[in-house]
């Protein structure tokens, strides 16, 4: 959450300042008034270990399991009516997967009564794994004889790390944004999460800055000569480097200028609306004009979700044998069905009694 609000533009998660105060004035009326425009903490309740803890009456059970962002937890609610399961964001195909096993077997051993259930790829039939995508993006660097750029999602530290390990083994250097160098520092003062992760200053991780408004390259050839404009641009080894590139950066590719034989992998989400297919044909169409990629089989795309497939909810369902079971988080609540004798769809300010 440090890291969303430093990196961010408004973002409020750590602090947060008061825009206006309502007040009620001695007539009982209510008025609204302006705010402190002073910074003030937030309440933050943080575990970090999945040790039991109570919310008033009800004692609340996390437990980590296999997601593609860090510290996620599936929780089980302890009441006095009896327990509810809750997945969270689930999987079995990253670098946790022994983490879901504990979830399901927990959830079994408390007799739950409930089970909420994510169902975001239950259509999909199939995964691959987390290391399938290490192993892939090895191969393409290793053939590669220039400059690799990629693209993931920023905070997916699982993904980054899979870069990180192939970039290392292929003999190559990671070059990362600012932003996720900052992340990956937070994670290395952690005492409880800092051997997870390569910490910035890691002889295999590298730190792109942007190159500030001065510039020579619109300025006078002539007066600057070539080897001076030339050297105001980066002139790194591209056949060491493995470059990050989100989509918002790839103005970047103007100073960097990748040589011929040079590669882009794409490692996030495949779009699933008209916008998000829009924006990805403005990346190709950039990427095209740099070289990067010449047709559409050059679009390497390798990645694998943050969300179990459907054999995977299958056997989260089953394994958890709750009594009572909601789909949460899908619009095919249809195979949830299939996979449990009573299911209940849940709508909008509906109220389920235990």
């Amino acid at each position: 959450m440090q890291a969303f609000q430093d990196t961010g533009s408004s973002e409020e998660y750590v602090t947060y300042k008061e825009n206006f105060k309502i007040t009620r004035k001695s007539t009982g009326e209510v008025s609204r008034c302006r705010g402190n425009d002073n910074k003030l903490p937030r309440r933050i309740e943080a575990f970090r270990e999945p040790k039991r803890f109570s919310v008033d009456s009800i004692e609340v059970e996390p437990i980590y399991v296999d997601h593609s962002l860090p510290g996620v937890c599936g929780f089980i609610f302890h009441t006095s009516k009896g327990s509810i399961g809750y997945t969270g964001d689930i999987r079995f195909h990253g670098r946790r997967e022994s983490s879901t096993k504990d979830f399901i077997e927990k959830c079994s051993n408390s007799e739950i009564d409930i089970l909420l259930c994510e169902g975001t790829r239950v259509v999909e039939e199939f995964s691959q794994t987390e290391l399938d995508v290490e192993n892939n993006v090895r191969t393409i660097i290793e053939n590669t004889k220039n400059l690799v750029t990629c693209t993931y999602p920023t905070r997916d530290l699982d993904r980054m790390l899979s870069f990180y390990l192939a970039s290392k083994e292929s003999g190559r250097n990671l070059v990362i944004d600012l932003k996720q160098a900052y992340i990956l520092k937070l994670f290395n003062q952690s005492e409880f999460l800092k051997d997870v992760y390569p910490s910035p200053k890691d002889n295999v991780i590298k730190i792109y800055i942007p190159r500030k408004s001065w510039g020579l390259i619109d300025k006078d050839i002539i007066f600057w000569t070539t080897k001076v404009l030339l050297g105001d641009y980066v002139t790194l080894n591209q056949n060491e480097m493995v470059f990050y590139c989100s989509d918002f950066q790839l103005q970047e590719l103007i100073d960097i200028r990748p040589k011929e034989d040079s590669v882009y992998i794409r490692s996030s989400t495949e779009p699933f609306d008209d916008d998000m297919r829009l924006d990805q044909e403005r990346v190709k169409r950039w990427l095209l004009h740099f070289g990067l990629i010449k047709k559409e089989v050059d679009w390497n795309h390798i990645h694998v979700s943050g969300h179990g497939s459907g054999d995977q909810i299958k056997r989260i369902i089953e394994g958890s044998d709750s009594k009572l079971l909601i789909p949460v988080h899908t619009e095919h609540e249809e195979f949830h069905k299939k996979w449990h004798n009573n299911v209940k769809e849940v709508q909008l300010n509906e109220s389920i009694l235990l």
